[in-house]
């Protein structure tokens, strides 16, 4: 700006040409030309922030602790109006927005830091599924996905494409991927209706796979397959081209996204990528009736645990169920545990098991 304004000069001494000509003549506003000009002449920084000036000091000390007070979600804050009444006369708008911002940022990764992190060691031993939306080229039509993968090597088992999803679908899906790879131990879902009808019961019953079902307006229990499915409307950020109603373009679009993201290398895997690593990487292999002696023993374990939790409903009995399968997880080897210490940095946690599952530590059949 000083660059600028001493350049002017030198070309109004040269040419003899007005402030307003001038101005004219290089397309800067003469306001803003004869405001740059006021402060320099009474020594005022040229530039400075919108808005009135604000008067008295600030309290930021006092700020902070109140904002840290505040409801923070994940996008808004509550309260942030009422805060910037009381401090008008000292802090802008803008100042307490990014102040809120940085304390809201400050607050979720402090949240993130203290979340366990469960790391599945084998294939196979349990899939994940989901099913989301994805607009298309149609105006107002979209597509329903279904997604499912495996959680040790982060492998996407399979997409399927559909206008309108039913009980039927999940069902038919979820058999075609069993009958090509094999049931797994453990399927993680969350409480959408059509994932919980009685024909993908009757799925999961004939495969012999139990359920681990997401708590009730948790979605991070089912996490991977969250991030995985991220992964993918990154990946292809446009509208499925679906010409005329035909489900086929979206549908080759998808497998060859899909293809793609399997063969990518995960740093998490030493770079090895899900492909590999699901299908030459140690593998969980359970018979029929070693899946029935794990069932009774964890229904068993989790009647033991459900009188113990407070108020007795059938989402504490889940819950129930989810603690004993996870403690069972953790004797037989197939899970680690990440705590987070006071300080953030992450421990590992040992194979201590509150409930004793001795009776069938061996009856699991790990081939490396």
């Amino acid at each position: 700006m000083q660059a600028i304004l001493e350049r002017a000069a030198a070309a109004q001494s040269a040419t003899g040409l007005s402030g307003r000509r001038l101005c004219r003549r290089v397309g800067l506003s003469r306001a803003t030309f004869c405001r740059w000009r006021w402060r320099q002449c009474d020594g005022h920084p040229l530039l400075r922030p919108p808005g009135p000036a604000k008067t008295g000091p600030l309290p930021l000390a006092q700020v902070r602790a109140q904002i840290a007070q505040l409801h923070h979600g994940a996008k808004r804050t509550q309260g942030t109006s009422a805060l910037y009444q009381q401090y008008a006369d000292c802090l802008s708008r803008r100042d307490l927005a990014d102040l809120v911002a940085a304390e809201r940022c400050r607050q979720r990764q402090a949240q993130q830091a203290q979340l366990r992190q469960i790391t599945w060691l084998n294939t196979q031993t349990a899939w994940a599924l989901d099913s989301t939306e994805w607009p298309t080229t149609q105006p107002g039509v979209k597509l329903q996905v279904l997604v499912a993968a495996d959680l040790a090597s982060q492998y996407n088992l399979g997409l399927a494409v559909h206008v309108h999803l039913s009980g039927d679908l999940v069902a038919a899906y979820l058999a075609q991927l069993i009958r090509h790879h094999g049931p797994p131990l453990f399927l993680k879902r969350d409480n959408g209706a059509v994932l919980h009808t009685p024909a993908v019961e009757q799925v999961l019953a004939q495969a012999a796979i139990l359920p681990l079902d997401s708590p009730l307006y948790y979605p991070a229990y089912n996490g991977a397959l969250e991030r995985q499915i991220g992964g993918f409307k990154q990946g292809l950020p446009y509208p499925l081209p679906c010409p005329a109603g035909d489900l086929q373009p979206a549908r080759a679009t998808l497998a060859g996204l899909r293809l793609e993201l399997n063969a990518r290398p995960r740093a998490s895997r030493d770079d090895c990528s899900p492909a590999e690593f699901f299908h030459t990487g140690p593998r969980h292999r359970v018979n029929r009736r070693t899946r029935h002696a794990i069932f009774a023993s964890l229904y068993a374990q989790t009647w033991l645990i459900f009188p113990h939790m407070k108020p007795a409903n059938p989402r504490t009995f889940a819950a129930a169920w989810r603690y004993a399968a996870e403690d069972w997880l953790r004797c037989q080897s197939l899970i680690t545990i990440t705590h987070p210490k006071p300080n953030h940095e992450p421990i590992t946690s040992t194979n201590h098991n509150r409930y004793p599952f001795s009776p069938l530590n061996g009856l699991i059949i790990s081939k490396p």
